[in-house]
């Protein structure tokens, strides 16, 4: 018998594209706030392919610790959607979806604020995330010995309010699958604009410092909010 969360059938597989796709374009609109925070992370990472060397190189080293920082959302996407799983069975159907609904067009908006440089509850949320996380990211250091996919996997489970907000989002579809492709898609959405940074392209960082992008990205994250609570796409369920 097929666990509800990873049924695949008629009902479930027009959604799984959809699913990837909010999370891509969640993972866009946050790019912004991603080269504030992780771009000196991605230029570091690629140097790792040595100074000297052709960009292809550096591109190289760069795109393993992207993917296996990818590798890490999706975990926690899939970790996400199966305890959303939980949630959606202990309530009646219709009331679950529209929680799903509405919580996750709450997440999004918070994502929008944080785009804008307005902290959702004052920031009190990142600081609770951050000594829950603590013990955890004390001991990330030792995965550079794995090289740029142990950098990756550190990158990936590094404190960061967005992928906190996006992988809260993957849980609402309450499937370990959906909750997967939520955050595989968001992953991906980040990894344009770090790979140009890191490429050397400094200029796109302070283009994104402009108001002008981060009112373009809260505006994406805003729209989709509007998508996800009016029902067009977003978690509903299993």
């Amino acid at each position: 018998m097929t666990h509800p969360g990873l049924d695949t059938g008629p009902a479930l597989a027009g959604r799984l594209e959809l699913d990837m796709l909010a999370g891509f374009i969640a993972g866009l609109g946050a790019s912004v706030h991603c080269l504030a925070m992780c771009g000196g992370i991605a230029a570091a990472i690629a140097v790792q392919g040595g100074a000297g060397h052709a960009i292809r190189r550096r591109l190289w080293v760069l795109t393993q610790a992207q993917l296996a920082r990818v590798c890490i959302y999706i975990a926690l996407g899939a970790a996400a959607g199966a305890i959303g799983w939980g949630f959606h069975e202990s309530q009646p159907p219709d009331l679950a979806r529209a929680a799903a609904r509405w919580l996750g067009a709450l997440a999004l908006m918070a994502a929008a604020f944080s785009v804008l440089d307005i902290p959702v509850f004052g920031g009190a949320g990142g600081r609770l995330a951050g000594r829950i996380t603590s013990p955890l990211t004390r001991r990330l250091h030792h995965l550079h010995r794995l090289g740029p996919l142990g950098l990756g996997l550190a990158w990936g489970l590094i404190p960061c309010a967005m992928v906190y907000l996006a992988t809260f989002y993957a849980g609402l579809t309450g499937s370990p699958l959906q909750g997967a492709l939520v955050m595989a898609g968001f992953g991906l959405g980040t990894i344009p604009a770090l790979t140009v940074l890191a490429a050397g392209a400094a200029s796109v960082q302070a283009m994104m410092r402009r108001a002008v992008w981060r009112w373009l990205a809260a505006g994406l994250l805003g729209a989709l909010a509007v998508f996800t609570a009016l029902g067009v796409w977003g978690p509903h369920g299993p």
